[in-house]
């Protein structure tokens, strides 16, 4: 038997960081009213959750994809993306550890 590799669906989620701003507010309801009066949206968005402001930043880059927890020879993460799961949460999709296929098994 022979064993082929398929390539995984396309993306169908958001496809800019507004969009996804935008499908984000859906899940958390209430959370767009919260920091709309803001002026440091990312600010208030880190503050809602309890994480640092550039976790922000980089799940909204990375509009809620995971990214590959292998380092880079800079020491820098990986900007890699593992798999279509979308994660509306900051905490949990700072916290997952997958790895792109040049980085092998965790």
């Amino acid at each position: 038997m022979v064993n082929r590799k398929t390539a995984p669906p396309p993306y169908r989620g958001a496809q800019s960081p507004d969009e996804f701003i935008i499908e984000m507010g859906n899940v958390w309801i209430g959370l767009i009213e919260t920091i709309a009066s803001d002026p440091d949206q990312n600010g208030a968005l880190a503050g809602y959750f309890g994480v640092d402001p550039k976790v922000i930043d980089s799940w909204i880059e990375a509009r809620g994809r995971t990214r590959c927890s292998g380092a880079v020879p800079g020491g820098r993460r990986c900007a890699n993306l593992v798999g279509l799961k979308v994660e509306y949460d900051p905490r949990i999709w700072a916290d997952e550890r997958l790895r792109c296929t040049a980085h092998g098994p965790g």
